[in-house]
């Protein structure tokens, strides 16, 4: 029984490394973007959610959360991919190891989480606005 799993489990790790070498550098580099540009937004946007999760269980979730973000990450990275070519990555992810571009990426949680604020302040105004167009 031990041979079977430790088997399996060579097998899935044997998987796992293929379908990582199997990755482009086109696709690598737009992960790498992604992470840039939108790790520390989902880390914004998700907060709620960890909130809402018991406060003994919120390590574990945060885990498995960010788990399954990579795999977020590669169905986002076909999207980039489709859109630039690996030449344009390169030159995006040139401009964010700008210091421009490293100020940019410190800040847009934050200009991210006051946008969010203020999207919602607006939502709030629309409110007697629809009422008047939904009697």
């Amino acid at each position: 029984m031990k041979k079977l799993i430790l088997s399996i489990g060579v097998a899935f790790l044997g998987f796992t490394s293929l379908a990582q070498e199997q990755m482009t550098s086109e696709e690598t580099k737009a992960i790498k973007l992604i992470e840039l540009t939108s790790g520390q937004q989902f880390d914004i946007m998700t907060e709620p959610i960890v909130k809402m999760v018991a406060e003994d269980k919120r390590e574990e979730f945060k885990k498995e959360l960010s788990a399954s973000t990579k795999e977020l990450y590669k169905k986002m990275a076909v999207i980039y991919t489709e859109k630039f070519t690996e030449e344009e990555l390169d030159e995006i992810l040139a401009f964010y190891a700008t210091p421009v571009g490293e100020k940019m990426v410190e800040l847009t949680p934050d200009i991210t989480k006051k946008a969010m604020e203020i999207g919602q302040e607006w939502g709030m105004e629309l409110q007697p606005m629809m009422a008047k167009y939904m009697q």
